[in-house]
């Protein structure tokens, strides 16, 4: 803000009569520039103003405000719902409480070793002897 001010006073084309009355051009000037300045300009220039013999600002009783206004707001909401709610005295079942402790992480368990068929030989018994073996 301070910059835009600066510009408008700094770029000015001045006549040194009209700055002998000071004080209306800098209203004439804050006019114009209020007009274009945007609402959250307006709260930023103004919000740490001291407004009340507290030492409250601007910026803190708006926030009272809404707050209470916000507040009333979720009052009435809640109070539409009561309206229409119903009451049970019936008391709920306790569902059993899950074991959400935290365990240490186990390693996983080996895999099972599958067997490869091993190449035999049927011997003259009928039994089955792994090749290369020879029976005596």
């Amino acid at each position: 803000m301070r910059e835009k001010i600066d510009k408008i006073v700094k770029d000015g084309d001045w006549e040194f009569a009209k700055l002998l009355k000071l004080n209306e051009v800098c209203v004439d000037l804050s006019k114009t520039m209020y007009q274009e300045l945007s609402p959250s300009e307006i709260l930023e220039l103004i919000w740490e103003i001291q407004i009340d013999e507290g030492g409250r600002t601007l910026g803190q009783i708006i926030s009272m405000e809404c707050r209470n206004v916000l507040k009333g707001e979720f009052m009435v909401s809640f109070q539409k719902y009561f309206e229409t709610a119903t009451v049970s005295f019936k008391s709920p079942v306790q569902e059993p409480k899950a074991d959400l402790s935290i365990k240490p992480e186990q390693p996983p368990l080996p895999k099972a070793k599958k067997d490869k068929p091993k190449d035999t030989v049927k011997g003259s018994d009928g039994t089955d002897m792994p090749k290369g073996v020879k029976r005596l």
